[in-house]
């Protein structure tokens, strides 16, 4: 069966990246990253792509697929096919472009150090509990893939956190190790604009890992709504 793969083309030096259609012969079983992999060993080597573990543990292949951010290791080829003719494939959208379908994490990088979206040496030991441990697995399954991220409107639009940020500071609301938790969620709700959460659940819809952000972020919200002194 074969399938037109419109893949967007250019680098950060290009003006206007332009798309180039490539024929590919799809077989049951191939992925979007198999795809890419057989384009650029047999079509055009010049193709840049991110890839890594290929097991939808890494994130770093995450794409635009007809506009919607999938994991391309992931992603069926052959589903698509029996629809569809062509298939559009973009880089993610709210990041730098390098090249091709490869985007620069690095200004992402950066606004997580700004948030400390860790624990810090230094604070205090504490047993975490089976029961603890399953309230905050969810949100530690966040893989940093960046699609959410990528198809949040608030972060397009405005200098909103963002769903990947909340997720990781849902974390340490929990984590009773947190021993700067109000000085990280007053930050958080002053700078990251926490309650211009639109609630579309856009975050949760595309997430590859059930990590749900938009209910976690909700979830956010409940706490410093019972806890008056943090937004004071």
């Amino acid at each position: 069966m074969k399938l037109r793969l419109k893949i967007l083309r250019g680098a950060y030096t290009v003006e206007k990246p332009e798309f180039k259609v490539f024929e590919v012969e799809v077989q049951k079983g191939m992925t979007f990253l198999r795809i890419l992999q057989k384009i650029k060993e047999e079509t055009d080597p010049s193709l840049s792509f991110r890839h890594f573990c290929r097991a939808g543990i890494c994130g770093t292949c995450a794409i635009l697929i007809d506009g919607f951010p999938r994991l391309a290791c992931k992603e069926q080829v052959l589903s698509y096919a029996l629809i569809k003719e062509e298939v559009t494939l973009e880089p993610l959208k709210g990041f730098p472009l390098l090249k091709d379908l490869v985007v620069d994490h690095e200004v992402f990088t950066e606004k997580m150090k700004k948030y400390k979206t860790w624990l810090l040496e230094g604070e205090e030991y504490s047993k975490i509990t089976p029961t603890l441990h399953r309230k905050i697995e969810r949100a530690a399954d966040c893989i940093l893939c960046y699609a959410c991220q990528s198809y949040c409107p608030q972060v397009l639009e405005e200098d909103y956190a963002g769903p990947v940020i909340f997720a990781k500071l849902y974390r340490l609301i929990k984590d009773p190790r947190n021993a700067i938790r109000d000085e990280r969620f007053i930050y958080a709700l002053d700078k990251g604009h926490l309650y211009h959460c639109l609630s579309c659940n856009k975050c949760n819809n595309c997430c590859p890992t059930e990590t749900k952000p938009a209910d976690l972020i909700r979830e956010i919200m409940v706490y410093t709504g019972k806890n008056e002194e943090v937004r004071s």
